[in-house]
């Protein structure tokens, strides 16, 4: 590392947009760069197969940005994850580091900057400090966003409550003799947030995180669903949420109840399935195939966070593209979702929201 020995001047930079959207109390969605730096192709990806689905109003998301095939897809999905959050009526808050400064709320031209710097590093909620310190540039993993959530409070008087990403870190396989267990769930059971994902990473002991996050005290939320999703497959049948919700207004109300009425400061985890026509449904298939990449990469050399990025290329390349279709997609629909869920979130003080009325929201348990 190398130090500068002065403090950054401003060491966490909140946009305007953003700042006012939360002192006016509209509805904000922390958005992570990880995925920017680390987790998609840095290549053009012409006319992909999903971009009609990303403008029909009806079918799809109805984002009225479409795809701009001359970008790397690394820079296009996030951009277009702000696009889908926006087009839910909700305020998209970028969230990475440039130079050592962590941005909330990142522009295009910063946007783009980090997606072209050389090494930009993987910055969880442990590494902001030392990477603020060395000036560096970094995307922000889960828990490096859900730490940067409740960093607005003290200068906008009011943290952001919700982020969408695509699928959360958590136990690696052979967890019990490695210790190989994501940062991501400890700042999960800290972080007064609802986080929208397709479950956790494929890579991981599925089985073994959501019994972590069960101890943890985590709700695990299924939206539309009873069951965890496999990522980039359809839900998995053997491992079943808690709580299952079918709108955007049924996840707000519960998230308020937990944070207020409840005074409890854990995230909730809303798993939203991906979109059913990109989803890999050969989940044993998949399951297979992860194990023996996954082993390779550890022949390799690869270790740790080193090996998720390694074995997402992989699959791409095994899938024949299916994989990278599908992640693209279900950060997109993630990013939707959460932007009506914010939406529903900031209305719940008014007068005319369940919570004043006495209205039940249709919340149901999927086990007893």
């Amino acid at each position: 590392m190398t130090c500068t020995g002065r403090l950054v001047k401003e060491p966490i930079v909140i946009a305007e947009e953003v700042a006012t959207a939360l002192a006016e109390g509209r509805g904000v969605v922390a958005l992570e760069t990880a995925v920017l730096t680390h987790g998609l192709p840095r290549r053009p990806w012409p006319a992909p197969p999903l971009a009609n689905w990303i403008c029909d109003r009806h079918a799809g998301l109805g984002i009225e940005s479409a795809w701009r095939d001359d970008r790397p897809i690394h820079l296009e999905t996030v951009r277009l994850m702000a696009e889908a959050v926006r087009a839910a009526g909700s305020v998209p808050a970028v969230v990475g580091m440039l130079d050592g400064q962590l941005h909330v709320g990142m522009s295009e031209a910063m946007l783009e900057r980090l997606a072209d710097s050389d090494r930009p590093a993987k910055l969880s909620a442990r590494d902001l400090g030392v990477a603020a310190a060395s000036r560096r540039d970094g995307g922000t993993t889960v828990a490096g966003t859900l730490a940067a959530c409740g960093l607005t409070a003290s200068s906008c008087g009011r943290s952001i409550e919700v982020m969408a990403t695509g699928g959360i870190g958590g136990a690696h396989r052979g967890w019990s003799l490695s210790a190989d267990i994501s940062a991501d769930l400890r700042l999960l059971s800290e972080s007064p947030v609802l986080l929208v994902a397709c479950g956790a990473k494929s890579i991981l002991d599925l089985d073994a995180t959501a019994e972590m996050l069960d101890t943890l005290a985590v709700p695990v939320v299924g939206f539309g669903t009873d069951h965890w999703p496999r990522f980039i497959s359809p839900p998995d049948g053997r491992i079943r949420c808690a709580w299952r919700v079918d709108d955007a207004a049924a996840a707000a109300a519960s998230c308020r109840h937990h944070w207020s009425s409840f005074a409890q400061r854990s995230a909730m985890l809303l798993l939203n399935p991906p979109p059913s026509a990109w989803a890999l449904a050969e989940a044993a298939e998949l399951d297979r195939l992860i194990a023996t990449e996954t082993a390779s990469a550890h022949e390799s050399g690869h270790r740790g966070a080193e090996v998720t990025p390694v074995l997402l290329e992989r699959l791409v390349e095994r899938t024949g593209g299916r994989s990278l279709l599908a992640n693209v997609a279900l950060l997109l629909a993630n990013a939707r979702l959460a932007g009506e869920v914010a939406d529903r979130l900031a209305g719940l003080d008014s007068p005319e929201s369940p919570r004043h009325t006495g209205a039940a929201c249709e919340i149901s348990p999927t086990r007893t």
